[in-house]
């Protein structure tokens, strides 16, 4: 009995003295990496749930797979198009709603998960009637994706263009005129931060149900200082939209979105391509047609003839538009009117808006033995009254590539 209860009392120790060396091994090894873990693991909810939230203004977080099932696994019958980073594709959520999303690129992927994050934070953070609005966002693994609310008119290219056959009357186009020059607006002089779209075109702006515009595709646009009139960067946009001191020199300002912005206006008001080779010489660039006609005082002959025969046709405004879209093709940058001067001619009565001189168009392309149009772009116009106060001789400290 003694040998017994000697036996269990032993046992008992041994059990003891393991559990004390597990307790140990668990407080100096696991448990720090548990905590570790567990404050890591909350540090990163913390830091989610303070970059989703703030200002009022809300973003989701979507995993991968709900946005492969709206998107049937990104079916290309789904494909909206294709922006400068990446493809986008029309999703059904669960709730229904539509949505469009847009899987950036291999390249634009590969940027880290809080560069991403500071990104899209920073697009959350501009918020105007006349820009797509941000609905939320995919980070998964080398996944990133950014959902948008779903445009049902899609873009203003495929109306203008004439790949679909929709007719929009001169009230819809002025619509989308002005409502275009209000975002780029709060874009440049409205919003907290300075920013140039830098491809403002128009198979980038989206139609909602009600024709009303929205600017969209953000991936070239540059966030500018304050203290920083311009910036020093290698070409990044379309060629025709492209305004000179940008094109050739790399100085980027507002004022290259008000060049893009004039040719978009006279693509919508003659309903063509800014440039189509397949039409006679003098009418191939749309700009320098569109010169040639108001030096002969036939203006009205830029008009999308549909608008005449649809009688919905205000020759007043429409001259005043035109003259708007001159002012925003000047070869000097400075001489492009801000963006609110703009909305204030494109709403105030045609005698106020002047007599624009003659703008800056791309008139042919030439290209050298590598085949490199940048290196051999020309601009038809009179010579520069004086040097471009953008211009430096060394090349400055601020460069954004």
């Amino acid at each position: 009995m003694k040998t017994s209860s000697l036996f269990f009392f032993l046992g008992g120790i041994v059990v003891l003295i393991i559990l004390l060396i597990i307790v140990l091994i668990y407080w100096k090894i696991w448990r720090p990496a548990g905590i570790k873990s567990f404050i890591s693991e909350s540090k990163r909810h913390a830091a989610s749930t303070d970059f989703f939230s703030g200002d009022l203004r809300s973003i989701f977080y979507f995993d991968f797979r709900t946005l492969k099932r709206a998107t049937k696994n990104f079916h290309p019958d789904n494909l909206l198009g294709k922006g400068g980073f990446g493809p986008v594709y029309k999703g059904k959520l669960k709730d229904g709603r539509m949505v469009a999303v847009k899987k950036l690129s291999h390249e634009r992927s590969q940027q880290g998960e809080s560069e991403f994050l500071s990104e899209v934070r920073l697009i959350t953070s501009i918020q105007h009637k006349n820009l797509v609005r941000l609905l939320g966002c995919c980070s998964d693994g080398s996944q990133r994706l950014l959902v948008y609310e779903f445009m049902k008119n899609g873009s203003l290219d495929h109306i203008v263009y004439g790949t679909k056959e929709l007719f929009l009357s001169w009230e819809s186009r002025f619509q989308i005129i002005l409502g275009v020059a209000r975002g780029l607006q709060y874009l440049h002089e409205d919003s907290h931060l300075r920013i140039v779209h830098r491809d403002i075109k128009a198979s980038n702006i989206l139609l909602d149900d009600k024709f009303q515009p929205r600017i969209g595709d953000f991936g070239l646009a540059r966030f500018f200082p304050e203290d920083e009139s311009y910036l020093s960067t290698k070409f990044a946009g379309t060629l025709g939209y492209t305004a000179p001191e940008y094109a050739i020199r790399g100085e980027l300002s507002e004022k290259a979105d008000i060049y893009s912005f004039g040719v978009l206006v006279l693509e919508i008001v003659s309903c063509r391509k800014n440039t189509d080779l397949t039409l006679p010489s003098e009418m191939q660039y749309l700009p320098e047609y569109a010169w040639k006609l108001y030096e002969r005082g036939r203006m009205l002959d830029l008009v999308d003839p549909r608008l005449k025969q649809h009688g919905s046709l205000v020759e007043k405004d429409v001259v005043r538009v035109i003259n708007v879209a001159f002012f925003c093709l000047q070869l000097h940058p400075n001489f492009r009117p801000p963006m609110s001067e703009i909305v204030t001619m494109l709403t105030c009565t045609p005698e106020m808006v002047g007599t624009p001189t003659r703008p800056a168009f791309f008139n042919r392309t030439r290209r050298n033995k590598n085949n490199d149009i940048l290196s051999s772009l020309s601009w038809d116009t009179m010579p520069d009254p004086f040097p471009s106060p953008l211009r430096t001789e060394s090349t400055p400290s601020q460069v954004h590539n």
